[in-house]
C-alpha cells in the first residue's frame, strides 16, 4: 500500500468514527456495536504488539481520565453508563491508532507500515 493511500485509508477511519458519533450518539449500544465492529476490523489489519497495546492502553487510560473528569463537573454525557456512554472506551482505542498509525505512515521512509 502506497503511503498516500495509507493516509487516506486513516483519515477515513477517523471520518467514519466522527461521523457516527454525530449520527448515533443518542443510540448508544447501537454505536458501540458499531465500535466494536471497526475495532475487530482495524485489529485485524494493524495487529502488531504496539497496536495491541496501544488499543488496550488508552481502552483503558481515556475513559478512565475521562470519569474522573466528570465526576468532578468538567463535563458530563447525555447517555452514561457509569459517567461516560459505553462506547466511549473503544473510540479511545480507535483514535489512538489512527494517531499512532497516521504518524508512523506520515514519518516512514517506507511505503507504509502496514503489514498486509
Amino acid at each position: 500500500m502506497t503511503k498516500v493511500k495509507a493516509i487516506v485509508v486513516l483519515i477515513s477511519v477517523y471520518t467514519l468514527c466522527v461521523a457516527l458519533a454525530c449520527a448515533l450518539w443518542s443510540h448508544p449500544a447501537l454505536l458501540t456495536g458499531c465500535y466494536i465492529i471497526i475495532s475487530i476490523m482495524v485489529l485485524w489489519h494493524w495487529h502488531t504488539p504496539s497496536d495491541v497495546i496501544f488499543y488496550v492502553v488508552a481502552f483503558i487510560l481515556g475513559p478512565v481520565g475521562e470519569i474522573f473528569a466528570v465526576a468532578f463537573g468538567a463535563w458530563n454525557y447525555t447517555h452514561p453508563f457509569y459517567f461516560i456512554p459505553t462506547w466511549l472506551p473503544f473510540l479511545w482505542g480507535l483514535a489512538i491508532l489512527v494517531v499512532k498509525n497516521l504518524s508512523e505512515t506520515i514519518l516512514s521512509r517506507q511505503k507504509s507500515p502496514f503489514k498486509k
